[in-house]
């Protein structure tokens, strides 16, 4: 997930909603379970992105500056202004969701190696070596869910379309320009499309997401497929995002295990959940249940943090830092 968002007080770009001690750890953010989710259909989203949702307008910067900020950003406040709407929250809320899918259908790159894509036009700032331009799974998944529920609200044909086209990339790999890498033999979404692959847990997840809801939606079987590969893989693969004592937020070999913030633990426990529910695998609800058993450890919750704070010291987020800190040099931007 993206370690920045949008400030709606900002002027001209989005701030950051994380001071530095929070974004060291990745600690700010709580992700609850969405609210109003409808297993058979496509309602509410499955986490609940309200909190990112401070007011019903469009996100700074993403207009102005297309590509300089993270995509994710515009998406996840229009699905939390989606799901205010649904909580039965002013008329504006509703009106914000559409605003912010109006964006992604207007900046959504047409033709090339990227068609379909909203494409990031700086390196990624740290943690992964990923030089522009590259699209993310994540913003592709996130994306087609809030155009797809607008597309449901207002019955506009322009955000089904959109949607259709944002799923493209999810399967074509990142060596192409796309944002996947084999994983048990299935095109697996990556929200980082590294070299080698990174395996972000949590925006594989939502990026499957993107394509069930679409697939739902748009009656796309083959997104649908698409999406039950998904899970499949998942479900078989789980266990490398386990520690035994707590998950890992990705399987890129850094030099040091990149095990989950305890926010991040706690997203992965409640997104878990919530995909057993939607495609249900006994793999899955059993690892939900491991790493809800860790995050009760306070043992754990220690050993966590302190492997997660070593983790950020061999690879720090701040590029002032990194350049004081010769081993960090190679892989930090």
């Amino acid at each position: 997930m993206s370690a920045e968002t949008a400030d709606p007080f900002a002027t001209s770009h989005p701030g950051r909603y994380r001071s530095p001690a929070e974004r060291f750890l990745s600690r700010s953010f709580r992700l609850a379970r969405g609210r109003h989710v409808d297993p058979g259909a496509v309602r509410g989203y499955p986490i609940d992105f309200s909190n990112k949702a401070d007011r019903p307008t469009v996100l700074p910067g993403f207009v102005d500056e297309p590509g300089r900020h993270l995509w994710v950003a515009p998406a996840e406040a229009g699905l939390g202004c989606f799901e205010r709407g649904l909580a039965g929250e002013e008329e504006q809320w509703l009106a914000g969701a559409r605003a912010a899918a109006d964006v992604l259908v207007e900046q959504q790159a047409r033709g090339g190696v990227h068609d379909g894509g909203w494409v990031q036009l700086r390196p990624y700032p740290h943690t992964y070596a990923l030089d522009p331009p590259w699209v993310s799974a994540m913003a592709q998944g996130e994306g087609a869910s809030l155009l797809v529920r607008v597309h449901l609200e207002t019955g506009d044909e322009r955000y089904a379309e959109s949607a259709r086209r944002a799923l493209r990339l999810i399967a074509v790999p990142s060596a192409d320009g796309g944002a996947s890498a084999p994983l048990g033999g299935v095109p697996f979404p990556e929200e980082y499309p590294t070299q080698p692959a990174s395996f972000v847990l949590n925006g594989a997840i939502f990026a499957a997401w993107g394509l069930r809801d679409a697939g739902l939606v748009l009656d796309d079987r083959k997104a649908l497929g698409a999406f039950e590969d998904v899970v499949d893989a998942l479900a078989a693969n789980i266990e490398r995002w386990d520690t035994g004592s707590w998950s890992r937020y990705d399987l890129y070999p850094h030099r040091v295990t990149n095990v989950a913030s305890k926010a991040y633990h706690e997203l992965h426990v409640a997104q878990l959940e919530a995909m057993h529910e939607l495609a249900p695998r006994a793999e899955l609800g059993a690892a939900a249940e491991r790493f809800a058993g860790y995050a009760a450890s306070p043992a754990r919750r220690a050993g966590a943090f302190a492997r997660k704070a070593l983790f950020r010291i061999a690879e720090p987020r701040s590029a002032r830092l990194a350049r004081l800190l010769p081993w960090a040099r190679e892989v930090s931007r």
